[in-house]
């Protein structure tokens, strides 16, 4: 990242005398292509000095002509500020998509298309006064050194607008972002104003992800409403919820001026009981609990009912970790990470948090990777890992003992990313069965199941597709899987394309072929959790990280229809 060069004297806007350089911004016109070559002369959005809309989360180019007098040989530098919404003039900075070093609300960025400094033609029609070159910007603030004297130039900005940025600050549709020109005699007067207005993509909810192997929504309230857990940027590691009221075409978020104080969102867990999005976060100090009313809640909704409510300080284990359930007497289970072990509390009805339980404590292996959830009359189910590359399974009882283990599988891979190898449990009420789901150090995904508490059966075949894992040092596997309509559905991203598939079990309750959802993206995430839509049907609503690599942006919403086919 490179900030303007610092001011020099006199400061912008002030005049020295009539030999002082000046510069006045003639015309602009945007790119339809964002990888088009720097002088392509065809490959254009709009008209000249024509303003348009720009996509969140979606880097543009953005040619401007800049008419200066000065004598020659003079070397100049130029720089963009923009104004948002018609607020104060601020420099605008090189950060880049979608991982920057800081993520501010538009900034320059590269591109790959040409050098930097490479030298333009005169395609704009603006000046009449003599051409000499500008340059293609490449992830820097200013412009290179330039000697033109009394003549313009051309100068193209490969730029991005984001929906969420540091401090969750928020690009709507509709925002305006007007741009002039700067340079260390002071600001270019402008003969026209680039304006952008910024539109947010349905389905886009930018941002970047909880790094967690476990749910984190879409949470959907009986009205309908969906809500998600999410930080805002990578550089800025806030909690956010973010809601949506039509059906995951618009995101926002809520209530964001009471949020949690505690970031470090690594070892997270989240469950939905009634009307209240519950939340366990394990940091490397300690154990919080958060939560979140719904929009069902009747005397206050869409608030934060509960924030950083410590539990536990364990010390730090090698990874955060934590699984979460709600019980219908209105308790929670919750199980976070210790250096060697996993341990298990639970909070009553009243709000009070059990002593620790640990799991397996005579277990000379290191435990890591819970998950949960809950079965018949309240049992919780829980699975977990070993750094041994074994997967195992016991129930937690009506008083919060843990029962006998079971062996799941061996074979699961033993490096620290892959602690998070056993994807979310999937539970069939209608047959009281449970589903461990897991991923092999191949990549390939398998399960057990449980029916109606019978010890576990034999491994099935969920996918033999490597399946990604601990994509951007996120510690587990990049599928999710949930139950839907009396099935287990599952979505991975596939290792070899980056593409999202789905697979599900039949009426017979073995896996089908995994078919293609979306393709042409790099994906490293995906959680979801079954949404009713409008009509009364019922899909697997998920997020899904389009190839952010661990920066932020690219977060989006999408639906699988049970039985449908996947793309082509």
């Amino acid at each position: 990242m490179a900030a303007p060069p610092a001011m020099a004297q006199p400061a912008p806007g002030v005049a020295t005398g009539s030999s002082a350089p000046s510069c006045t911004l003639t015309a602009f016109r945007m790119r339809s292509d964002f990888e088009s070559p720097l002088n392509d002369t065809t490959d254009w959005a709009g008209a000249t000095n024509e303003a348009l809309a720009v996509n969140a989360d979606q880097p543009f180019r953005l040619r401007l002509e800049l008419e200066a007098e000065g004598p020659a040989g003079q070397p100049r530098r130029f720089w963009l500020q923009y104004r948002h919404n018609g607020g104060a003039w601020t420099d605008l900075q090189a950060a880049d998509f979608p991982y920057p070093l800081v993520t501010p609300p538009i900034s320059v960025v590269a591109n790959g298309e040409y050098t930097p400094g490479e030298a333009t033609l005169d395609l704009l029609p603006g000046s009449r006064a003599p051409f000499h070159a500008g340059a293609g910007i490449v992830a820097e603030a200013a412009t290179p050194s330039w000697t033109g004297g009394s003549a313009h130039g051309e100068w193209e900005w490969p730029l991005v607008v984001r929906r969420f940025s540091d401090h969750a600050h928020t690009n709507d549709t509709g925002d305006t972002y007007e741009l002039r020109a700067a340079e260390a005699f002071g600001t270019c007067s402008s003969a026209v104003v680039p304006t952008l207005t910024v539109t947010v993509p349905d389905g886009l909810l930018g941002g970047t992800f909880v790094e967690t192997p476990g749910p984190i929504g879409p949470w959907q309230a009986r009205n309908g409403d969906l809500y998600f857990l999410m930080e805002p940027a990578e550089t800025s590691n806030m909690l956010m919820v973010v809601k949506s009221s039509d059906g995951g075409r618009s995101w926002r978020e809520v209530d964001g001026g009471h949020r949690p104080a505690t970031g470090d969102l690594e070892g997270f867990a989240a469950t939905l009981a009634g009307d209240t999005v519950h939340m366990l976060h394990q940091t490397s100090e300690a154990v919080f609990h958060h939560a979140f009313r719904t929009s069902d809640h009747p005397t206050a909704p869409d608030t934060w009912a509960v924030r950083d409510e410590q539990l536990a300080a364990p010390e730090e284990p090698p990874i955060q970790v934590a699984a979460l359930a709600a019980r219908p007497d209105g308790s929670l289970l919750g199980v976070y990470g210790t250096p060697t072990h996993i341990e298990l509390r639970i909070r009553d009805a009243g709000g009070r948090w059990s002593d620790a339980t640990v799991i397996d404590p005579d277990s000379d292996a290191l435990l890591s990777g819970p998950m949960l959830a809950t079965g018949k009359d309240g049992a919780v189910h829980l699975a977990y890992t070993d750094r041994r590359g074994n997967a195992w399974y016991r129930t937690i009882g009506h008083d919060g003992l843990p029962g006998p283990r079971q062996h799941v599988a061996d074979g699961l891979g033993r490096a620290e990313t892959d602690v998070g190898s056993i994807l979310p449990l999937v539970y069939l009420p209608a047959t009281d069965t449970l589903m461990v789901i897991y991923r092999l150090a191949n990549g390939a995904l398998r399960e057990r199941r449980s029916v109606g508490g019978a010890p576990l059966g034999g491994p099935r075949v969920v996918t033999d597709r490597v399946v990604i894992q601990g994509a951007v040092d996120s510690d587990q596997t990049a599928a999710d899987a949930i139950a839907l309509d009396g099935r287990a559905q599952v979505l991975f991203v596939d290792a070899d394309s980056g593409s999202l598939f789905h697979a599900a079990t039949g009426d017979d309750g073995e896996w089908g072929p995994a078919t293609l959802q979306v393709d042409d993206i790099d994906g490293q995430w995906v959680r979801g959790r079954p949404v009713r839509r409008a009509d009364g049907s019922l899909v697997y609503g998920h997020v899904y990280d389009a190839g952010s690599n661990g920066g932020s942006g690219l977060n989006r919403y999408g639906e699988v229809e049970p039985g449908a086919p996947g793309a082509e």
